[in-house]
C-alpha cells in the first residue's frame, strides 16, 4: 500500500526554503543520524521531534553524508544552474522580500556541510540564461560581499556565436529558455576538467545535500548518469496552488499521457540530475533543444545510448511563488512542451500512440490553439453533461480527448 503524500502549508515551505534556523538543523539532525548509525524510522522521527518532513529530509541527508565520507580519493564536482529572473531568491528572505530564498549561500552552505573533510572538491557554475532583471549582477554582488570561493558566474551570451556542438545551433540567446544555459553550464563544467557534472534549479527546493546519493551510483556502482526522481518520496511533489496544477491543464496532461512515450521514469523534469564527465561530453554533441524540454532531450539522450542510469529518489519541496512558469505564462510553457513531446519522440525514434500526436500537430500546434483549449477547459471540461472533475479527465479516453478538444477550437473559434 502507497503511503499517503505528506503536503507541507504554506508556513512549512518557506521555512523549508528560506530559514537558516531550519536548514542548521536538519545539518545538525543528519549528523547525529550518521554518528549513531541511526537508520529506522521511528527513531528518526523521535529526533525530528516527530516533524515528517524534517524526518524524510534527514533521512535522506544522512544516507548521502554516509557514502560521501566513504570517498578516499579526490574528485572535482561542478554544479550549474541557470538564473532568469531569480533576483528575489537570490536574495535573504525579509518583509520587503517574502520570496527570497537566499539560494546562493544556502548552496555552498549544503555543499560545505556534505564534503567537509573529504577529498571532494566543487565549483558552482551560475549561467545567466538573458536575465532582464540583473540576476547575474546580484549573484556577483553576493559572491563579492560573502568572499565566497569557487564561483564561476557567466553570461549564455558571452559564448554566442559558438562553432562548438551543441551551442552552434543555438542562434542568440534570446532563443535560449533555460536549456542553453544549462547546456553551456555544464559543457565548461566538464572541460574544465570536473570529474562529475549536475544541474539543479537556483532555488532551494533539491537540498544539495542529497549529492552523495548520486555519487552513490555513480562513483559506487559505476552509472554514468543518476536523474532524481521527487515523485518516489513521501513529500508531496507540487503545490495545489501551481498554475499547472490548475483544472484548466489537465486536459493537457491527458493529451500528455496518451502520447504513451516512455523516458524510463515519471519525473523527467526533475532538476537534479548528475553526469560522469566523458559521458556528459558525449551527450552535449547530441543536444539541440534549448527550452524547457531539454530535460526530454537529454533523457531521450539517456535512454536510447544504452548507458547504465540510475533513477535517485530525492526529498523536494515545491518553490512555486517565483517559478517561472509564471513570468513564461501557462500557454507558452505548454507550446513548448508539446512542441518538444513531439520533437523528442521523432528525434529518439520512441514508440508512442500516433493519433496522439496527430491530435498535437492538427489542434494543439500554436500558441492560439492552445489559448483556446485552456481558456474553454478553465469553464469546465463537460462530457455527456457533466462537469469532469481532474482525475476524472486523466482517465478520458482517447476519442473523447479528441472530440473535446476539436469543439473547444471550433467554438472559440466562431
Amino acid at each position: 500500500m502507497t503511503a499517503a503524500k505528506i503536503i507541507p502549508d504554506n508556513e512549512y515551505v518557506a521555512r523549508f526554503l528560506s530559514s537558516w534556523t531550519y536548514r542548521k538543523n536538519a545539518f545538525r539532525v543528519a549528523d547525529l543520524l550518521v554518528a549513531g548509525n541511526v537508520t529506522d524510522r521511528k527513531s528518526i522521527l523521535e529526533i525530528s521531534d516527530n516533524d515528517e518532513i524534517l524526518a524524510e529530509l534527514v533521512t535522506f541527508l544522512a544516507r548521502s553524508r554516509r557514502f560521501v565520507r566513504t570517498i578516499s580519493h579526490p574528485l572535482r564536482i561542478g554544479i550549474v544552474f541557470a538564473v532568469w529572473k531569480e533576483v528575489r531568491r537570490l536574495q535573504p528572505h525579509s518583509a520587503a522580500n517574502p520570496t527570497g530564498e537566499d539560494a546562493l549561500r544556502a548552496k555552498v552552505a549544503e555543499l560545505e556541510w556534505l564534503f567537509r573533510d573529504t577529498p571532494v572538491k566543487w565549483t558552482i557554475y551560475i549561467v545567466d540564461d538573458g536575465c532582464p532583471d540583473g540576476s547575474l549582477d546580484v549573484a556577483r554582488r553576493i559572491v563579492d560581499e560573502a568572499k565566497l570561493q569557487n564561483f564561476v558566474l557567466v553570461k549564455l551570451r558571452d559564448a554566442l556565436p559558438s562553432p562548438d556542438l551543441p551551442l552552434s545551433k543555438l542562434d542568440s540567446a534570446s532563443s535560449s529558455t533555460k536549456g542553453g544555459a544549462v547546456l553551456h553550464g555544464m559543457q565548461r563544467a566538464a572541460r574544465e576538467g570536473h570529474d562529475y557534472v549536475m544541474y539543479t534549479d537556483c532555488d532551494n527546493s533539491n537540498n544539495l545535500g542529497q549529492i552523495g546519493l548520486f555519487l552513490e551510483e555513480l562513483v559506487g556502482r559505476g552509472k554514468k548518469a543518476a536523474i532524481g526522481d521527487r515523485r518516489a518520496t513521501r513529500i508531496s511533489e507540487w503545490q495545489a496552488t501551481r498554475e499547472s496544477e490548475s483544472y484548466a491543464n489537465y486536459i493537457l496532461k491527458r493529451v500528455h499521457a496518451l502520447l504513451d512515450f516512455d523516458l524510463l521514469l515519471g519525473d523527467v523534469t526533475c532538476p537534479f540530475k548528475m553526469f560522469e564527465r566523458e559521458y556528459l561530453l558525449e551527450l552535449l554533441v547530441h543536444m539541440d533543444v534549448f527550452d524547457f524540454c531539454v530535460d526530454f532531450d537529454i533523457v531521450g539522450y539517456l535512454k536510447t545510448s544504452g548507458a547504465p542510469v540510475a533513477i535517485v529518489p530525492i526529498v523536494s519541496v515545491d518553490s512555486d511563488s517565483e517559478t517561472t512558469w509564471i513570468a513564461l505564462t501557462n500557454v507558452k510553457v505548454w507550446w513548448q512542451k508539446l512542441h518538444g513531446f513531439i520533437y523528442v519522440i521523432e528525434k529518439y525514434k520512441l514508440p508512442h500512440d500516433e493519433r496522439a500526436a496527430k491530435l498535437v500537430r492538427e489542434n494543439l500546434w500554436t500558441t492560439e490553439n492552445i489559448q483556446k483549449v485552456l481558456q474553454t477547459a478553465s469553464d469546465g471540461v463537460i462530457s455527456s453533461g457533466r462537469r469532469l472533475t481532474t482525475a476524472d479527465q486523466l482517465e478520458m479516453p482517447f476519442e473523447a480527448v479528441e472530440a473535446w478538444i476539436r469543439t473547444a477550437n471550433e467554438e472559440r473559434a466562431a
